[in-house]
């Protein structure tokens, strides 16, 4: 077996590994769905000497194991409050979009939708609008590992793709981080319920203008 056909082998191997321990975080994740919840996150790192970064890793696998991302969000207010929660529940989101995406094309997987002639216009439109295409997209209800996937199989560029993704995800992280700040400050009393409605909403409310702010051609 020449060098060449070796590395491609363990290529293979890899790859086939990889899958077969994503889909057992997929089933682990399906099975205990129920314990997947702000308070539970925020029960199981809070004590943590670095606890932002157990956040983050956490945010990582939920990218790649289909997780929504709400649970995180809330739960990222509920454990560093408001400020310090938009920061570390935006950089996780962001590096999970990018470990979603990497992985997908670490499989093989760009450009593999220009096989369905149904969808080639499509997916032209959005490689040509490029990071607009990307927000457009976050802003929708498409779910975020859903989106990860789709576009790692198109020929987004990189810098496009981070930069949609973090304008794309930030009104709804910021209402999700408040909601669970909110929340936080309710069991001591201080919470501010109507902020954190008003935030939500305008966040809906964001994400469906945004679309039409950004068109893309």
């Amino acid at each position: 077996m020449n060098e060449a056909r070796r590395i491609s082998l363990i290529q293979t191997m890899l790859r086939g590994v990889a899958l077969l321990v994503l889909a057992a975080g997929l089933v682990l994740s399906l099975v205990y769905h129920q314990s997947i919840n702000p308070g539970a996150i925020r029960d199981s790192i809070a004590a943590h000497p670095v606890a932002p970064v157990v956040f983050i890793v956490l945010q990582i696998a939920a990218s790649l194991l289909f997780v929504p991302r709400t649970a995180l969000g809330i739960a990222a207010g509920l454990l560093f409050g408001f400020g310090w929660g938009l920061v570390w529940s935006m950089a996780g989101a962001i590096m999970g979009a990018a470990a979603g995406f990497a992985f997908t094309r670490w499989l093989g997987a760009k450009s593999i939708l220009e096989r369905w002639p149904q969808v080639v216009p499509m997916v032209e439109r959005v490689e040509k609008s490029g990071w607009r295409a990307v927000a457009i997209l976050r802003l929708t209800l498409v779910p975020h590992s859903v989106a990860n996937t789709a576009l790692a199989m198109t020929r987004v560029s990189w810098s496009d793709y981070l930069f949609g993704s973090a304008l794309g995800m930030l009104p709804m992280t910021v209402a999700q981080v408040q909601i669970g700040a909110s929340g936080g400050l309710v069991l001591h009393g201080q919470g501010n319920w109507l902020l954190a409605s008003l935030l939500l909403a305008g966040g809906l409310l964001l994400s469906f203008g945004l679309k039409y702010v950004l068109p893309y051609r």
